[in-house]
């Protein structure tokens, strides 16, 4: 089900990631997101202005797709989706720091920057943050093999610690300016 109005591009980019998912799994949706994004015309005249940097797009019981632009100058904290996931980076660059689980906690092991275009594809059990190092917002889509919305996953605080039950308000709060 739709949550916002979008343009013909952006959904037929999500109707055919989820067919891609269905018939193909991973491999195929990025296959195809990798298509989209070397040409991301279409997709950035048909995507809305929002006033936000996450806008739920999308979302049913197989698939949950988001616009993301993420803001500038910020670091947020370390947290799971528990199911596959998939950015589409068409615009700008995002950087993730990946986690490995120690114990209840996780500790950083590695930052890689994915400048557009690029599709950066997260494993079931994936821990990462994300943050954007340049001087004005990226554009993604990324989708959630699953009802993000209501999945249960984790976050940990911004030194890997003190794991809690992800909530986007406590999300945000934990965010940290980039020294």
């Amino acid at each position: 089900m739709y949550k916002v109005e979008v343009g013909k591009s952006v959904k037929e980019a999500i109707e055919n990631v989820v067919e891609c998912y269905k018939s193909g799994g991973m491999e195929k949706a990025v296959s195809f997101l990798n298509r989209i994004v070397e040409n991301p015309d279409a997709l950035k005249k048909d995507m809305p202005d929002f006033d936000c940097d996450e806008v739920l797009l999308y979302v049913d019981e197989n698939v949950t797709a988001y616009y993301i632009a993420t803001t500038p100058g910020f670091n947020y904290p370390p947290h799971e989706h528990g199911m596959e996931a998939v950015a589409a980076i068409y615009g700008g660059a995002e950087t993730h720091d990946f986690f490995d689980r120690d114990g209840d906690n996780v500790k950083w092991r590695s930052q890689v920057s994915f400048p557009a275009p690029a599709v950066v594809d997260l494993k079931t059990d994936a821990v990462h943050s994300i943050c954007n190092l340049g001087d004005k917002p990226n554009e993604t889509l990324h989708f959630y093999f699953g009802d993000l919305e209501c999945a249960t996953r984790n976050m940990w605080d911004m030194d890997g610690n003190n794991p809690q039950q992800y909530e986007h308000e406590t999300y945000l709060s934990f965010a940290t300016p980039i020294n």
